[in-house]
C-alpha cells in the first residue's frame, strides 16, 4: 500500500506545524510537574493526584466553553485566546519553581493551564472538520495527532535533561513555543465558517447533546477509557521514579517512545485500519491499554516499562484517531463545536479523575494490584464499545478512505 503526502488546505499544514511545536514545548515540562511535587517538594501521591484532578476538572468545564465559543465568537478568536492564557501560566510556574512557592498555589496555576487548554485544544480538530470532507477526516485527525506527536517525541527527553540543570527554564522555555505558536495562528489562522455572535446562549442549547443517545453512550465510553490511559502520566511517571527507581532522562525516553512511535506508525496504522468500523478500531485500542498497563504490575525495569509503553501506544494509535472522527461524523456544522467540546469535556473529566483514582491506589495499595486493577478496568471499557457498535448508525461508524 504506497504511502502519498496527502494534499490539504494550508491551514491544516499550519496546524500541523504549530501543534508539533506547541507539544513539544508542552511534553518538556508536563510528564515532569508530578515528579517535581512528589520527589522534589514532598507532595504525597495522593495530594499530587488531587492537584491534577483539580486543574483537569477546570479544563474540562472550559473545553466545553471552548466548543460554545467557537460555534458563537470564531475559531481564530477563541485560539488565541486560549494561548495567551497558557503564555501567562507557564511564566507563572516558571516564577513559583523559582521562589519554592507553596502546594496551593500550584494548584491554582496548574488550574490556569487547563482553562487555556480546554480553550484551544479542540479547536484543531474543528477546524480540520470544517475543511476537509467526510471520507478523509480519518486520514486529517491522523495527520494532526502525527504533528502533535512530533513535539512529543523530542520532548520529554529534552526535558529530563533540562529537570537536572533547572526545572524552572523547563517552563520559560515552553513560555516561549507556546508564543511561537500564537504567531502562526495570528498571522496564518483565519476563520472557517460564519458564527453567529448574535445568537443568545442557553444551557438548553448545551443540553440538547442530551438527546443524542448514541453520542451520549459514546461520551460515556470516551470517559472511562480516559481515566484508564489517564494513568500513562502522573501515576506512570510517579511509579517510574518513586518505585522503579528511575532517572528523570530514563522517564522522558520512555514518554518519547510513545511520541515516537505516533509520528512513525500512526499514518501506517490508521491505512491498516480504515476499513474497520470506528467502534471496532477504538475497542481493539482499548484492549491494548489493558494489557499495557496489567503488565507495568509485574516492571521493574526500564526495558520492562518501556514495552509497556510501546503496548500502550499501539492501543493510541488504534483508538484516538477513530474516537475523533465518531465526535464529527455524530455532529453537524452548526453544532460541531459544541460536540467536539462536550467530547473534550468527558475526556478531560477522565484526565482529572484519572490521576486521582491512581495515587489515592498508589498510596494505599501495592503497586502490583493498581496497575492490575487499571488492568481489568480498560478490559471493561473495551467490551463496552463492542456494545456502542449496536447504537451508532452504520453509515456514521465507518471512515473508509480513499487511495
Amino acid at each position: 500500500m504506497p504511502l502519498k503526502l496527502p494534499s490539504y488546505d494550508r491551514r491544516l499544514w499550519i496546524l500541523f506545524f504549530g501543534m508539533a511545536l506547541n507539544q513539544f514545548g508542552m511534553s518538556i515540562v508536563m510528564p515532569f510537574i508530578s515528579i517535581y511535587l512528589y520527589y522534589y517538594q514532598g507532595v504525597p501521591a495522593g495530594l499530587v493526584g488531587f492537584a491534577m484532578f483539580v486543574s483537569s476538572f477546570v479544563g474540562a468545564i472550559f473545553q466545553l466553553v471552548g466548543g460554545e465559543m467557537c460555534d458563537r465568537i470564531g475559531r481564530r478568536l477563541t485560539f488565541i485566546l486560549g494561548l495567551v492564557i497558557l503564555i501567562v501560566s507557564f511564566l507563572l510556574l516558571g516564577w513559583a519553581v523559582n521562589v519554592r512557592a507553596p502546594y496551593e498555589l500550584y494548584l491554582l496555576i496548574l488550574s490556569m493551564t487547563r482553562v487555556a487548554t480546554g480553550l484551544f485544544r479542540p479547536i484543531p480538530n474543528i477546524i480540520a472538520t470544517d475543511l476537509v470532507p467526510r471520507d478523509k477526516r480519518l486520514e486529517a485527525f491522523s495527520l494532526l495527532r502525527i504533528g502533535q506527536n512530533a513535539g512529543f517525541a523530542l520532548g520529554p527527553i529534552v526535558g529530563g535533561f533540562m529537570a537536572l540543570l533547572s526545572y524552572t527554564s523547563m517552563f520559560y522555555f515552553t513560555a516561549i513555543t507556546s508564543g511561537i505558536y500564537l504567531l502562526l495562528v495570528i498571522f496564518f489562522i483565519s476563520d472557517t465558517r460564519t458564527c453567529m455572535p448574535s445568537a443568545r446562549f442557553s444551557l438548553r442549547d448545551v443540553g440538547s447533546i442530551a438527546g443524542d443517545r448514541p453520542f451520549m453512550a459514546f461520551s460515556l465510553l470516551v470517559f472511562l477509557v480516559t481515566v484508564v490511559y489517564s494513568q500513562m502520566y502522573s501515576p506512570l511517571s510517579v511509579y517510574a521514579k518513586g518505585f522503579v527507581g528511575l532517572s528523570e532522562p530514563e522517564v522522558g525516553v520512555l514518554f518519547a517512545i510513545n511520541g515516537t512511535m505516533v509520528v512513525v506508525a500512526q499514518y501506517i496504522v490508521t491505512r491498516l485500519t480504515d476499513s474497520l468500523r470506528l467502534t471496532t478500531s477504538m475497542g481493539l485500542g482499548v484492549a491494548l491499554y489493558a494489557l499495557g498497563f496489567g503488565l507495568v504490575a509485574f516492571s521493574h525495569s526500564f526495558l520492562m516499562l518501556g514495552l509497556c509503553v510501546f503496548i500502550i501506544t499501539l492501543g493510541e494509535l488504534t483508538y484516538m484517531p477513530p474516537s475523533t472522527t465518531l465526535t464529527a461524523n455524530l455532529s453537524s456544522g452548526e453544532n460541531r463545536g459544541r460536540y467536539q467540546g462536550f467530547s473534550g469535556l468527558t475526556s478531560t473529566l477522565g484526565f482529572a479523575v484519572g490521576p486521582l483514582i491512581g495515587g489515592m491506589l498508589l498510596d494505599h495499595l501495592p503497586p502490583a494490584a493498581m496497575w492490575l486493577i487499571i488492568g481489568v478496568s480498560g478490559m471493561a471499557c473495551a467490551l463496552g464499545l463492542v456494545y456502542l457498535k449496536l447504537l451508532i448508525p452504520e453509515e456514521k461508524n465507518g471512515a473508509k478512505l480513499i487511495d
